[in-house]
């Protein structure tokens, strides 16, 4: 007896602590009210029955297998689990997302009620806001073409992580679990944190405009100029002797500043770097924010090794386990071609490329000025083809040629002039962009370089491709210079191609560097985005 009581009471206890079925073919009678409700709100115009703009095809997706069953209410009011998601929900903007987007007003106002009619708009609210807050974690809250981003964003099934989060046991760490991983992703979502904190100090201190401030100088400026660079954690010490002195801490902070922001590390604080002190902390707090959704666009795995190339911020770095092992300048395209953001697999790396130009390059570069000099062409050892043979291109009548008749292909040989440089990175995409070496690399001495056509010019493109290739496979870098210096075209699958991804971030942190910001060069930080 005592034995068949105690099975009883386990059964009992299991059945309570059980999450629901996903497909209830049941209803409690007590909750059949409540599933009325829903299934009227949700079968005729939601204009009529509900102001709420709700996404009525989600809904009726995850409602109707189970018979409308609530999964967030019954009749004493919201479950736990409903209160969990309404605190998530409370914070979303942590990740930088809009509040509003999530029904807050509307679900507190419901929070308390006990009618049928009432609980069943809370239930549809509650998975509603769940549907769009998975899919604006996950995938984003902007169409990514918004931002001309070109790489495929997560898939996101918010009908089918519901019935998932809805049958674990752990429904607050299911939940928490939709942040993203990525290190660069939960970098700046402490620096968001961090900026709104200097928000509520009261931002940091305009700095007029004025004379060069130089280390060694006294100014009242510097005061100033102490507060701002303190504001971001440039500047840590007091002064040594006057708040006006401009000593050594604050020349290395002003350099700090400088490099955080791509600016010319010289310690003085000349024109460009008083305006980017200028900048409003509000203004980088949406721009912290906006890197954070292009994060959210990324693929969850971004792969045990890859190349990440920022255009923004002209710099590549190749990343294995979690740790950059090589990281190098890069020069992108102008505003007029920039570079695509785009992701694909490097697979072969060409020494002593030879370089077809494409179409854009020959019309509005190259033709111009082969049209004011007949030799142009032969100066940068640029050859003429049409038909499979080759044509003297002194003996053209260039003013002739237009771009809606061009029987020619122009073709530069490996060599020095190359504007290929000496080695070519190959991946496949729509663009024809490639990584590439260059001849002209005292323009890594700036630093600013949206220089190119689109193609990314790399700073070390021999330790690259050796990383690539494999030192272990005898591809070290004497042997790459001795392959260079033979002239001879080398086409050169790597031995496991790597995933490469061409990103656009504004923003970033580095570890014991804080936050780098960026201009926007290309104009992709949307202006009329809503962030909170």
């Amino acid at each position: 007896m005592l034995l068949r009581t105690f099975f009883i009471a386990m059964s009992l206890l299991i059945t309570a602590l059980s999450p629901p079925a996903l497909y209830a073919t049941e209803i409690a009678p007590a909750l059949q009210s409540i599933s009325n409700e829903m299934r009227a709100l949700l079968t005729v115009p939601v204009s009529k029955k509900f102001k709420s703009e709700l996404d009525k095809q989600y809904l009726l997706e995850f409602y109707k297998p189970r018979e409308f069953n609530p999964g967030w209410v019954d009749l004493n009011g919201p479950l736990p689990r409903a209160e969990v998601l309404r605190q998530v929900l409370q914070i979303a903007d942590q990740d930088g997302l809009v509040v509003k987007a999530y029904h807050p007003d509307l679900i507190l106002s419901l929070w308390n009620e006990r009618s049928p009619t009432l609980l069943a708009r809370l239930e549809l609210l509650l998975s509603d806001a769940f549907f769009r807050y998975s899919v604006h974690l996950r995938a984003g809250q902007y169409q990514e073409n918004d931002f001309h981003w070109d790489i495929e964003p997560p898939i996101v099934d918010p009908v089918a992580e519901l019935r998932h989060l809805l049958s674990v046991n752990s429904f607050q760490a299911a939940l928490h679990d939709f942040i993203p991983k990525h290190p660069g992703y939960l970098r700046l979502r402490a620096a968001l944190k961090t900026y709104r904190k200097i928000v509520q100090k009261g931002g940091w201190p305009i700095i007029p405009s004025g004379p060069f401030l130089k280390p060694g100088g006294w100014h009242k400026q510097v005061a100033l100029l102490r507060q701002r660079l303190m504001a971001e954690g440039d500047l840590e010490l007091g002064p040594l002797k006057n708040v006006h002195f401009f000593d050594n801490t604050v020349k290395f902070a002003v350099e700090r500043f400088q490099v955080r922001h791509g600016l010319k590390m010289d310690g003085i604080v000349g024109p460009d770097t008083r305006a980017a002190m200028n900048v409003a902390v509000n203004k980088r707090i949406k721009q912290i924010q906006f890197n954070m959704e292009r994060w959210r666009w990324l693929p969850k795995r971004l792969g045990q090794r890859y190349i990440m190339v920022n255009t923004a911020g002209f710099n590549l770095s190749v990343v294995e386990n979690g740790d950059v092992q090589l990281a190098m300048g890069i020069i992108t395209g102008t505003p007029e071609r920039p570079s695509p953001v785009i992701s694909s697999k490097l697979h072969t790396i060409v020494i002593n490329p030879y370089w077809t130009l494409p179409p854009t390059i020959i019309f509005e570069d190259m033709l111009p000025r082969q049209q004011r000099d007949p030799t142009f062409f032969e100066s940068k050892k640029i050859r003429v083809f049409s038909n499979g043979k080759e044509l003297d291109s002194t003996r053209i009548d260039w003013s002739k040629v237009k771009k809606g008749h061009f029987p020619y292909i122009l073709r530069q040989d490996p060599g020095p002039k190359n504007s290929l440089g000496r080695i070519k990175f190959l991946f496949s995409n729509v663009y024809s962009v490639a990584l590439h070496d260059t001849p002209s690399k005292r323009l890594f001495n700036q630093n600013s370089r949206a220089l190119s056509s689109g193609c990314i010019r790399v700073k070390r493109p021999i330790q690259l491709a050796s990383y690539l290739l494999g030192e272990e496979n005898d591809w070290t870098e004497e042997k790459i210079r001795a392959a260079i210096k033979s002239d001879e075209y080398l086409k050169l699958p790597i031995p496991e191609t790597i995933p490469i991804y061409l990103v656009y971030m504004t923003s970033w942190v580095e570890e014991n560097m804080g936050v780098h910001f960026r201009p926007d060069i290309y104009n992709r930080d949307p202006k009329g985005a809503e962030c909170n």
